[in-house]
């Protein structure tokens, strides 16, 4: 199968990219020392882009201390502060020079979803609701025995939200500086931003609660607050939950309505997402194009002018006929290229056959729910990268 149309370039902002693959944001565990890009994540991403990526979103970065001191987990990166820069700067001149772009996707709080363990920090969310998650709700390969049972939140005071949107918006501007191509913000997974939206969590009766369009404030006061600290020229995206397929929480029409209002209000993509915490076997499915599957990516094409990013396609066949179709504009995967670095390398090269296959057994999951450096069965070069001299940075042609 002829796969043209995953490898033709694509424009977002003024950022030509070259192929329409992107590597999903993920927290690997391996900022050293913590909040620091390292020689291996450099390495690690490195490989990706010498892989044949067209896009990188860089995950488990933090905008704000609030987010940094209620963590899950230990090796993760900070924009908060001006000390990571440098660091964070080296990481992004590596995948340039592999020829890939790289945004980064900034988490301005776990929220209900984060820990105290590591700082001693009380995390806060929109209400004092903890996550309560059923085993059989999760991944076959990532379920804990009795489910999972979060901290309990204080609720965040209204002086405390502004804060938050004022310091996330601080924390983006430090992405241009270190050459980041773009920025995509947190808004999925049940994370702060999801949960004011959803209206199954968000239990406020205050500006930011109730309505639909209180319920939207904060990540549409984050977003006018980052286009104002990067301005309109530079590509700020979102990761938008989809569907939260539980009673009472986010439908699909819901978010599409949100992925109208994003839109209006400057963003220049929409990144999606399946499913809350409760529901996490919606966001690490077990089969591949789940979402094409249940038409959410669809729907949002059809109500949208600005592209539109789907997860968790692994197989080259179900990614080239969505994007001909007009169902998806990129295609993204996060486990499947822990696997196989080359898979877009493969495909352009018509050797689609010698992929190394996601088992999706969440292997790589389950070290970072231990705080362990991410690593993948399927691929023992996974953590190696920067003893590998073919990942060092070549150099520049000018």
């Amino acid at each position: 199968m002829s796969h043209k149309n995953i490898l033709k370039p694509i424009t977002i902002n003024g950022v030509e990219i070259r192929n329409r693959v992107v590597m999903a944001p993920m927290a690997t565990n391996e900022a050293h020392p913590p909040g620091y890009a390292s020689e291996q994540n450099k390495a690690m991403y490195g490989a990706r882009a010498k892989g044949g990526v067209g896009l990188i979103i860089l995950g488990g970065t933090y905008s704000t201390k609030a987010g940094w001191d209620t963590s899950t987990f230990p090796g993760t990166f900070r924009l908060d502060i001006d000390h990571t820069m440098p660091s964070m700067a080296g990481l992004v001149e590596r995948v340039h020079a592999f020829g890939a772009k790289i945004f980064v996707q900034l988490m301005d709080s776990h929220g209900r979803q984060g820990s105290s363990r590591m700082t001693g920090v009380q995390i806060a969310s929109c209400t004092a609701e903890p996550l309560v998650a059923k085993e059989e709700d999760w991944p076959a390969g990532l379920r804990f025995p009795g489910g999972v049972l979060g901290e309990l939140p204080r609720e965040l005071s209204i002086s405390e939200i502004i804060a938050l949107e004022d310091a996330a918006a601080d924390g983006a501007a430090r992405a241009p500086a270190c050459g980041f191509d773009g920025i995509e913000i947190s808004c999925h997974h049940g994370y702060l931003a999801a949960s004011f939206l959803s209206p199954r969590v968000n239990r406020r009766t205050d500006l930011y609660g109730g309505r639909f369009e209180n319920r939207m404030r904060y990540i549409l006061n984050i977003l006018r607050k980052v286009r104002e600290k990067v301005g309109p020229d530079y590509p700020v995206g979102v990761r938008l939950v989809a569907n939260e397929h539980m009673e009472g929480g986010l439908t699909l029409d819901d978010c599409v309505e949100a992925a109208k209002r994003l839109e209006d209000e400057s963003a220049d993509y929409i990144n999606l997402s399946d499913g809350f915490y409760e529901k996490m076997k919606y966001i690490f499915p077990d089969t591949d194009g789940l979402l094409l599957e249940h038409g959410e990516p669809q729907a949002f094409k059809r109500a949208l002018k600005i592209p539109v990013i789907t997860p968790s396609i692994h197989n080259p066949d179900i990614a080239e006929k969505a994007i001909a179709n007009g169902e998806t504009d990129m295609i993204e995967m996060g486990r499947q290229l822990l696997a196989d670095p080359d898979w877009a390398n493969k495909v352009r090269d018509g050797k689609a056959g010698e992929i190394t296959t996601c088992d999706r057994d969440c292997f790589c999951n389950i070290r970072a729910a231990m705080f362990l450096p991410v690593r993948c069965k399927l691929n023992r070069n996974l953590g190696s990268e920067q003893y590998m001299p073919e990942y060092e940075q070549p150099p520049f042609e000018y």
